[in-house]
């Protein structure tokens, strides 16, 4: 849809059906490249300078952070010792943020894990002459004017008519910011959230152009897929206590309806019920469901399903009703729309409990009573 509102925005149309597209990573520590006029450059693990805790005009920080600050800052003691305990930037660091004045290191903090990315995905599409930069960075205005305008011009020799390039992101991953070289200078929160250093820009534009050749029309191959970046999966940090265990008040079981939808609904309408429930963390029904619609066959055949959990109409809410006994309870919404089929429903609840000294999850569903839509 955004593609479309872009192209439609100026009665643009699709010129050509080639569809490309690249992916790799790259790895910003110390990586070397050339700028145009052939002077060498490097990007470096990424760094927050002081103008970052500043905030911005519209959202300003705490304490003592201003913006504007690329000499040497002059933030509380207190924040030069949480500086100081958390990691002193190098040298080497500090010589390659210039002029950012480094407040947190994270490029180089690695405790449990990377405080943020340094191996960011560079990833382009292009659709006819529709060209898409994903970006991992929030491009100011002229980062991204800058940024589009070398695409454009390299595009012109893959694309089968005059490019339009657009940037879409942070996607991916996030990176903060990206700004030109002369808004990183001045040190203002966008600058300071640059993560790479002032050869950020130049280094997305080297790494996007210089794999132009990938979109064109006969392009049969990728770049190198680059180093992987980490896979924290395993040890994630997680403040969320686990689920202890659920019940059932006595004459009640899991997937009783406590409330039942009326008998008749008009098209448009808002169906609902409620059921005894249980902690929907249990059992995430990743490729299943939580909700379901089914329909009655003609004639009174079978139940089929015409709604789940992937449909925006079914909205499922879950609520602890006693946090001690480890009651809950499940309502089930289906905004009809007025585009359903008249017919015969119901509405189906799955879900999985927990016993309280076993720790077994059982699964169990609910159903509800039929009703029509007229």
């Amino acid at each position: 849809m955004a593609v479309q509102d872009s192209l439609d925005s100026t009665g643009t149309a699709i010129v050509g059906s080639t569809v490309k597209s690249f992916h790799f990573f790259q790895d910003m520590r110390y990586w070397n490249f050339q700028l145009e006029d052939g002077s060498e450059v490097q990007t470096c693990p990424s760094a927050l300078g002081y103008s970052f805790a500043a905030g911005t005009t519209d959202g300003p920080g705490l304490f003592d952070f201003t913006q504007g600050d690329s000499g040497e800052p002059s933030a509380s003691p207190v924040w030069e010792v949480v500086k100081a305990l958390l990691r002193e930037p190098s040298a080497q660091q500090k010589a390659c943020q210039q002029p950012k004045p480094v407040l947190l290191d994270v490029g180089e903090l690695s405790t449990p894990y990377a405080w943020s990315p340094n191996i960011v995905d560079i990833q382009m599409f292009r659709v006819g002459q529709f060209v898409i930069i994903v970006s991992p960075s929030e491009a100011t205005t002229m980062a991204g004017r800058r940024w589009r305008a070398a695409v454009a011009t390299a595009a012109e020799d893959v694309t089968e008519a005059a490019p339009k390039v657009v940037i879409g992101g942070p996607a991916n991953t996030y990176s903060h910011y990206v700004t030109t070289q002369e808004e990183y200078a001045i040190q203002r929160y966008e600058g300071a959230s640059t993560l790479f250093g002032q050869h950020e820009l130049a280094a997305y534009i080297n790494l996007t152009v210089s794999n132009i050749q990938y979109l064109a029309p006969d392009a049969t191959s990728s770049p190198p897929p680059g180093p992987s970046p980490p896979d924290n999966r395993d040890n994630s940090l997680s403040f969320i206590t686990g689920v202890v265990q659920d019940n059932a008040p006595l004459g009640k079981k899991f997937g009783s309806v406590l409330t039942q939808p009326s008998s008749t609904y008009a098209r448009g309408a808002v169906v609902s019920a409620v059921f005894q429930g249980a902690n929907p963390r249990n059992n995430l029904r990743q490729e299943e469901t939580f909700a379901a619609i089914e329909r009655l066959g003609a004639n009174g055949g079978t139940w089929a399903r015409v709604r789940d959990d992937t449909d925006w109409s079914l909205v499922y809410s879950w609520k602890r009703t006693n946090e001690l006994l480890g009651y809950s309870e499940v309502t089930i919404d289906w905004e009809t729309g007025l585009d359903a089929e008249p017919g015969t429903y119901r509405i189906k609840y799955y879900g999985d409990s927990k016993a309280l000294f076993t720790g077994a999850i059982t699964a169990f569903a609910g159903t509800s009573n039929s009703f029509t839509v007229t």
